[in-house]
């Protein structure tokens, strides 16, 4: 194992940005309310995006071409294989075959057509899926609403702050390792922390891994640890501490 040292834990405070420009329609939650990861705090206009929605799953959720297409693709192979065993019987004349595979490849190109066509409107139900899911506002981690920074009928834009999330239970602990080393951390995932007094060992959750802005070979691990997991002289230090970090060796 090999140990590095983190920055200062803080307190859990996550901001919600809007995801897309709109105008605020719900907002289902107010200041002090307790909030689970992943609950809907509210939404923006939908109606535009929902249609675009809508029809981009209708359009892929219709087979009917790509299955014709292939009907008429296995048809043809089987047409020619007939006409190949007429040919070695000498009952037809080979330019019968020959039209016979002109109209399988024809037929099975339509029917590739119709699958490639398939995969742009999986794209395009994917993009629109996304478009649709950036107009609602989740909590990024349990705790409770802090701020609620907007009303409904504001306007929105991209990035706008429109929640806070705090968490006083959990703390955020960032640890720099190089690259390589930040494949261990998976999200969701947890690595054993010591605190700096010593006192205890935990398992912190792995929340993120990004890139190092002032170290193009490093990483950051956002590591999450529960006040709960340590004793109550620990608990009172929390803020600021810094923990050892302990990872897996890097084999080859």
């Amino acid at each position: 194992m090999l140990m590095f040292e983190s920055a200062g834990a803080s307190r859990v405070v996550e901001k919600v940005r809007a995801g897309a420009p709109g105008v605020m329609v719900e907002i289902f939650v107010k200041m002090g309310d307790t909030v689970r990861k992943g609950q809907l705090l509210g939404h923006t206009n939908l109606d535009s995006t929902k249609l675009q929605l809508d029809l981009a799953r209708h359009a892929l959720e219709s087979k009917a071409k790509t299955e014709a297409a292939r009907s008429q693709a296995e048809a043809w192979t089987v047409t020619r294989e007939e006409i190949e065993r007429d040919v070695r019987k000498r009952e037809v004349e080979k330019s019968r075959l020959d039209w016979a595979i002109a109209m399988e490849q024809l037929y099975k190109s339509n029917y590739q057509a119709q699958l490639d066509a398939e995969k742009v409107r999986r794209v395009q139900f994917d993009h629109w899926t996304s478009q649709y899911e950036k107009r609602f506002f989740r909590a990024p981690v349990s705790g409770v609403v802090s701020e609620v920074l907007l009303s409904v009928g504001k306007p929105v834009n991209h990035a706008t702050h429109v929640f806070t999330i705090s968490n006083e239970n959990t703390y955020s602990v960032p640890v720099t390792v190089p690259a390589p080393l930040a494949r261990v951390a998976v999200p969701r995932g947890t690595v054993p922390v010591r605190a700096s007094d010593g006192k205890s060992v935990s398992e912190a959750r792995v929340a993120g891994v990004k890139d190092d802005p002032r170290n193009l070979g490093g990483k950051i691990i956002k590591l999450l640890v529960r006040a709960a997991d340590f004793p109550a002289s620990t608990r009172a230090n929390l803020m600021g501490m810094k923990f050892d970090v302990l990872l897996p060796r890097e084999t080859h």
